[in-house]
């Protein structure tokens, strides 16, 4: 008898347990105002009101949040005397959290001036009643507006990590506690970390956070309704990632569209080729330079934190090999992204292919800095021929060094817009588009030069 009763406990447990876990997982609560309209040339006085539908149904496709019914949300307005636009008092954010349940409030604006179209939100805690983070894009009008407002929901997305636990670990797989529920993706990465130490006020002895630890990197293979599996990417040392750690998805950086891209075929890791211990913290250092310009671009004080801990971990990493032209990049992607400097970017990429002269990716870098500079911040047409050579040659040595060509159509459609936009030689742009449309005629690259000559016709 007492072991059937110690059965039934155990059956019990098993079956309590799991959905005591599902029912801590709680998906961001979110209210979408209508968007202000600056401007003129807009399709219809609505738009403000379709760009928040949009934005409602492209946020609720990536699964991550808890989307307030719009019918609702009107209803809750007019009840209150509020508008669907405008800015939110202190006092209104406050009222509609309380109201609507709502932990986040988005709002933002459309924008056109000339031949430029720009969409920006505001995320708003509405506890706070502070703006706790500012999206932007921006195109040419001849972007789709609907591509512009998806290419905000991902950012937004971006500003939310997941979060979630290691709940059980068999070699190189692991089990999470976040499945399609929560908004996991195929091939989402995430980062794990262990707990290390409680971090307490001097004063007051509050906690403020816990120290982390990262172990290592998982991708996501097979996603369950409550749980994923994923493999072990990399690990800081063999056996580091355990079970019950805690793992935060990785923010990857987004290239912008439309006339403000860079046409960069980010397919490869950087990183890649790196040893495992090297790999997590690179990617560290990614997620840390897609935070600091989120800080920096709301003016945040807190993103020169952040360039501290960018290269304190740097110097930490090459520490642990001291001729990985892998971290070297990163130095250069580091003082070009966080300090705006050219010539130290310059520095460290040279000494990445002193130690790899084939490295691809130090070339495409060098070339992406200098079209960007050249691009956006050249203002005199000899500034913009300068900064387009060094940029030119370096696509070219990629296109040369590696033996992919996928990415030897990319460099080329590269090649073909510098000669267009910065020499302003027709003739070699398209010769260019041809090759990039010739090796590999399906390709990334070859898609984009076929529509350059197209547009050229």
């Amino acid at each position: 008898m007492k072991r059937f009763i110690a059965f039934l406990l155990v059956l019990a447990f098993s079956i309590i347990m799991p959905l005591t876990a599902r029912a801590e997982f709680r998906k961001t609560k979110i209210a979408v105002f209508d968007f202000q309209l600056q401007g003129e040339g807009f399709e219809t006085a609505d738009m403000g009101k379709i760009v928040a539908e949009w934005l409602i149904t492209a946020l609720v496709k990536e699964g991550r949040f808890d989307v307030i019914e719009r019918r609702l949300l009107e209803k809750i307005l007019q009840e209150q005397q509020l508008g669907m636009s405008g800015i939110l008092t202190e006092d209104g954010a406050i009222r509609l959290g309380k109201l609507l349940g709502a932990k986040v409030i988005i709002s933002g604006s459309v924008m056109r001036f000339q031949k430029i179209i720009e969409v920006n939100s505001r995320i708003i805690d509405v506890e706070s009643a502070s703006i706790i983070a500012a999206e932007s894009v921006k195109s040419t009008t001849t972007t789709r507006l609907e591509d512009l407002v998806i290419q905000i929901a991902k950012k937004i997305n971006r500003d939310f990590p997941l979060e979630g636990y290691i709940v059980h670990r068999d070699e190189k797989k692991v089990l999470i506690d976040l499945g399609k529920r929560a908004g996991v993706k195929s091939d989402m990465q995430f980062i794990v970390f262990e707990e290390g130490d409680v971090i307490r006020h001097p004063k007051t002895g509050e906690v403020l956070d816990v120290h982390r630890i990262e172990t290592g990197i998982i991708k996501v293979k097979c996603i369950n309704i409550n749980t994923a599996e994923a493999e072990i990417l990399s690990e800081t040392t063999p056996g580091a990632i355990k079970y019950s750690q805690l793992i935060k998805s990785v923010i990857k950086p987004m290239s912008p569209i439309g006339r403000y891209a860079q046409p960069f075929d980010d397919t490869k890791s950087i990183y890649k080729t790196a040893e495992p211990n090297i790999q997590s913290r690179l990617a560290r250092v990614d997620t840390l330079l897609e935070e600091a310009n989120q800080l920096k671009s709301v003016a945040n004080p807190e993103w020169k934190t952040k360039n501290k801990q960018i290269f304190q971990l740097l110097k930490e990493t090459r520490a642990l090999k001291r001729n990985s032209p892998e971290v070297y990049l990163y130095y250069a992607k580091a003082y070009y992204m966080a300090k705006g400097s050219i010539k130290a970017a310059n520095k460290y990429l040279n000494r990445a292919l002193s130690y790899r002269p084939d490295y691809v990716e130090a070339f495409i870098f060098r070339g992406d800095i200098y079209y960007d500079f050249a691009k956006n911040r050249a203002q005199k047409k000899s500034h913009k021929k300068k900064y387009g050579k060094p940029a030119y040659r370096a696509y070219e040595s990629a296109a040369k060094a590696t033996q992919d060509n996928n990415l030897k159509a990319m460099m080329y459609f590269k090649i073909g817009n510098i000669y267009f936009e910065f020499f302003e030689n027709g003739k070699k742009a398209k010769k260019w588009w041809q090759k990039a449309a010739e090796i590999a005629p399906k390709s990334t690259g070859a898609n984009l030069a076929n529509a350059k000559l197209r547009a050229c016709q």
